[in-house]
């Protein structure tokens, strides 16, 4: 494998798989063309053809809308057609900061393929002997990727969070870290991508952040997601993420933009280094 590879999984769909899902008119997500069937169990939500999913004109509000798809997935979920529901509710809108049409629950968002969205935030110390990352485990008993190698904190936007509020609670819950160090993360970009997995389609920005660790603070989760951290040296982490699939699919490409930015990847030495870079920078095409 390489870093080049690790970005490209990134943007590996078959668009001609899916059929657009459709809310006010608006395309909002993706469904897989074999899904289309458990939809069509329910003409009083969707409407399904050929060609697209469209949720019912008679369901005019987001309360509503929400409402009547939660109660179909619902259905879907207890049956054992899709997988169980999370009770996290998530916005949907056709892009960041465009008005709300939606609200789903964690579980079914890839299935519909709509545009999520998250923190990452890559934890580094600087000391005589070099730089070190964070690295955390994750629990043999997640539903997505299990046992995989992750960053210090991660996790996803959900209904009434902020960006911040979003980084704040999520530093706390999976590594034990105050408000103040958290707030103190460093804002530096944001990566978007489209690809298939868990069942349907990962349409994702992430928001990513650089965390400098004081010595004395070691982070500990606390919410049972991760079974722990550990300090590598990194040049370790970059030898792992080229090298090997241990790291979760969407942790080794922000860590490869990290390795980027600090200067890590060197374009006489990395043979795909333009295309590691226009890779990051593409987005989710459609």
């Amino acid at each position: 494998m390489s870093y080049l590879e690790r970005v490209q999984a990134l943007h590996d769909w078959r668009p001609g798989e899916f059929v657009p899902f459709v809310v006010d008119q608006r395309r909002l997500g993706w469904v897989r063309r074999d899904r289309l069937g458990l939809l069509a169990e329910f003409p009083d939500v969707f409407h399904v053809d050929e060609d697209a999913v469209t949720l019912a004109s008679s369901a005019q509000t987001v309360e509503a809308r929400s409402a009547a798809v939660h109660e179909a997935m619902a259905v879907l979920a207890d049956r054992g057609d899709i997988r169980p529901l999370r009770g996290e509710l998530f916005p949907v809108a056709e892009a960041w900061r465009a008005p709300l049409r939606l609200t789903l629950d964690r579980g079914i968002v890839p299935f519909f393929g709509v545009k999520a969205y998250g923190v990452h935030v890559n934890g580094y110390r600087i000391e005589s002997g070099g730089m070190q990352v964070w690295i955390g485990t994750r629990s043999p008993t997640k539903r997505v990727a299990p046992g995989k190698l992750d960053h210090l904190v991660a996790g996803g936007l959900g209904v009434g969070y902020s960006i911040g509020e979003t980084l704040v609670k999520e530093a706390a819950e999976e590594a034990d870290i105050g408000p103040e160090l958290a707030a103190s993360a460093r804002p530096v970009g944001a990566l978007s991508y489209r690809c298939e997995g868990e069942g349907g389609l990962r349409s994702d920005t992430l928001f990513l952040f650089d965390l400098a660790m004081p010595a004395d603070v070691v982070p500990r989760n606390t919410d049972g997601e991760l079974t722990g951290f550990e300090l590598w040296r990194v040049e370790n982490a970059m030898a792992r993420v080229r090298d090997s699939d241990d790291f979760k699919f969407n942790v080794a490409p922000v860590m490869i933009d990290f390795f980027l930015r600090h200067g890590l990847l060197n374009p006489d030495d990395e043979p795909h280094y333009l295309e590691i870079v226009e890779a990051l920078q593409r987005g989710a095409s459609d």
